[in-house]
């Protein structure tokens, strides 16, 4: 599978390429496709980061919404990992077996140029939500460090003002 790649769809911060392809994540590997979109589905900050100690992303499926993420081709190993380890976007995604997770990997159809484009993101989890849920309301907020990923990303890929008023209105009051 040497230099094989996959798509990977982001909604969150890692919409920001320069946040996704920083040192600490993928290092430059993650190579730009454009804007996709994942028809009913809506975004929610309903999980919790303990790390940072705010609000982070989840998309949650609905009937009348849809998500705009980034769609970005990466190497295959820096998301499905060999058997028995984490791949790189599954460690920093909180992505594991167990009751620590936050995440987990999920195959998707996005919406591409009017075409279905198989790819990859990170779902929330039913314990990651239940964590969430057990913060106080000022520790649930999102952050605005956090928040400046999501409009850089929203920026680059040039989503339309409705859905970045979509956005502020689901983050709600940021720290």
């Amino acid at each position: 599978m040497a230099g094989r790649n996959i798509f990977l769809f982001q909604y969150g911060s890692n919409m920001d390429p320069k946040r996704l392809n920083s040192p600490d994540r993928l290092a430059g590997v993650a190579h730009e496709i454009g804007a996709a979109s994942l028809e009913h589905w809506g975004i929610r900050f309903d999980l919790y980061s303990a790390e940072n100690e705010y609000g982070v992303t989840d998309i949650v499926p609905t009937a009348r919404e849809k998500v705009l993420g980034a769609l970005y081709e990466v190497p295959y190993r820096s998301v499905i990992a060999r058997r028995g380890q984490r791949s790189t976007m599954d460690i920093f995604e909180g992505a594991r077996r167990g009751r620590l997770s936050n995440y987990k990997r999920q195959k998707i159809l996005v919406r591409r140029n009017g075409k279905n484009v198989e790819a990859r993101t990170y779902l929330g989890t039913a314990v990651g939500r239940k964590r969430f849920l057990r913060q106080s309301p000022e520790d649930r907020r999102v952050s605005k460090d956090y928040f400046k990923y999501l409009l850089a990303g929203a920026r680059q890929f040039e989503f339309p003002q409705s859905y970045v008023t979509y956005l502020r209105r689901q983050a709600g009051k940021l720290k």
